[in-house]
């Protein structure tokens, strides 16, 4: 019995690592960035005011993300088609005009 247990740990041990490097490798190739990407987005953050490399800057954080929303809304405006809408829209049956 004692073997039987053994056995079936190993095996599901050999079946586990040699099917890791793969799924690793799948989930590392998604999520990797090229040199190129990060030099883009850096000019695209510099775009809307961010300045990189302030070294020890404790606001850092903060100041990336604030930097990274103005980017968002700006391709969000830039990619709008058409005029922006405003005001409501009602529904329903058209009442007649009064006389």
């Amino acid at each position: 019995m004692k073997s039987t247990v053994t056995a079936a740990v190993a095996m599901l041990t050999a079946a586990l690592l040699a099917a890791a490097p793969s799924i690793s490798h799948a989930q590392e190739s998604s999520t990797r960035l090229t040199r190129a990407q990060v030099r883009q987005e850096l000019t695209d953050l510099a775009s809307v005011g961010y300045q990189a490399g302030g070294g020890e800057d404790p606001t850092y954080p903060s100041k990336v993300q604030d930097a990274m929303q103005r980017l968002a809304a700006k391709r969000a405006a830039e990619s709008a088609y058409g005029a922006g809408v405003s005001g409501s829209s009602q529904t329903g049956a058209a009442r007649p005009a009064a006389q």
